[in-house]
């Protein structure tokens, strides 16, 4: 009876060496990789500047001041705890005995973790991530001394923390998944384009303008400038359509999985100027976005109206 027992704890425990395994896994990816795909995970490295931050709350403290949402700061803090209560909770049982240690590894642990940010720049590099990370490990460690305690036995304690660290686990992998699709994308998103040859031979040079379709009349073009900051006014700009303007229409289609760009559909079709000018071509309607090619700023060379399609 003995030997069934120790054979089933040795079981639960190498399940445990595993399910640590994974976890620190994926915390390096969430803390240190998180700006790359799994595909290209060094492209991370240098990715971020390299900021500093050694007076406790200051970050918070700036994020409230800079009306950042209430939201935003709850998934900061709370996010930074949780993802550490699981370090807390394994540890005692990969150490095999209980000890505050753990704790102090847990810190060693954080900060070793921002350490390696602020070098590789993957990342700021700031001292409320140690603290709510070192609280995550101590609730952690509280929850398995509770376990421990309330267990009739080390065989039911192991089974019992092997099955909560697998369903909340699997919770917690869910969440990811759903929210942040793009930690677990394994090939770069795929873009399949029909007719590329038309735009060939501007498509990827410098475009001179982008915005909205506001109106055209006769040959006259009007686009509301796109804006790219708060401090920006929408301004107006008119563009002439002549004969030797070439005209086309981006038919963009993208699909979704969960949170993530899986991949694009892009088709492309030119626009005669007659049609332009007898408006034929209902892709000419307001609020349409359009992309401008131009050699004066006066004359269109190449314009691309983007039409989505669902």
């Amino acid at each position: 009876m003995n030997n069934k027992s120790s054979t089933k704890e040795k079981v639960l425990r190498y399940c445990i060496y595993g399910l640590f395994t994974l976890y620190i896994i994926f915390l390096l990816r969430i803390t240190l990789f998180k700006q790359a795909s799994i595909y290209n995970l060094f492209a991370a490295i240098g990715a971020s500047e390299r900021t500093v931050s050694i007076i406790p709350f200051k970050s918070i403290f700036e994020m409230i001041s800079s009306n950042v949402s209430i939201t935003r700061i709850l998934e900061n803090v709370i996010g930074n705890i949780v993802i550490f209560i699981p370090f807390g909770l394994i540890l005692p049982v990969i150490l095999k005995r209980e000890s505050r240690n753990v704790i102090l590894g847990g810190i060693i642990f954080s900060a070793s973790i921002e350490i390696i940010q602020y070098i590789f720049g993957l990342g700021s590099t700031d001292i409320d991530d140690l603290i709510f990370n070192t609280f995550g490990t101590i609730i952690g460690y509280m929850l398995f001394i509770a376990m421990k305690k309330k267990s009739k036995s080390n065989l039911s304690f192991l089974a019992s923390m092997t099955t909560l660290v697998i369903i909340s686990g699997s919770i917690a992998f869910g969440i990811l998944l759903v929210n942040n699709t793009d930690l677990f994308l394994i090939s770069p998103k795929e873009t399949t384009v029909e007719n590329g040859e038309l735009v060939q031979g501007f498509i990827e040079t410098p475009f001179y303008l982008s915005g909205k379709f506001v109106e055209s009349k006769d040959s006259i073009l009007t686009v509301e400038k796109s804006i790219q900051s708060a401090s920006e006014q929408r301004t107006l700009m008119e563009f002439e359509i002549t004969s030797d303007s070439r005209l086309y229409v981006c038919y963009d289609k993208i699909d979704y999985f969960f949170s993530t760009i899986s991949g694009e559909h892009q088709r492309y079709e030119q626009i005669t100027y007659s049609d332009f000018i007898s408006q034929k071509s209902e892709v000419f309607s307001k609020g349409r976005n359009v992309i401008i090619w131009s050699s004066d700023g006066k004359k269109v060379d190449n314009l691309v109206v983007i039409e989505w399609v669902e």
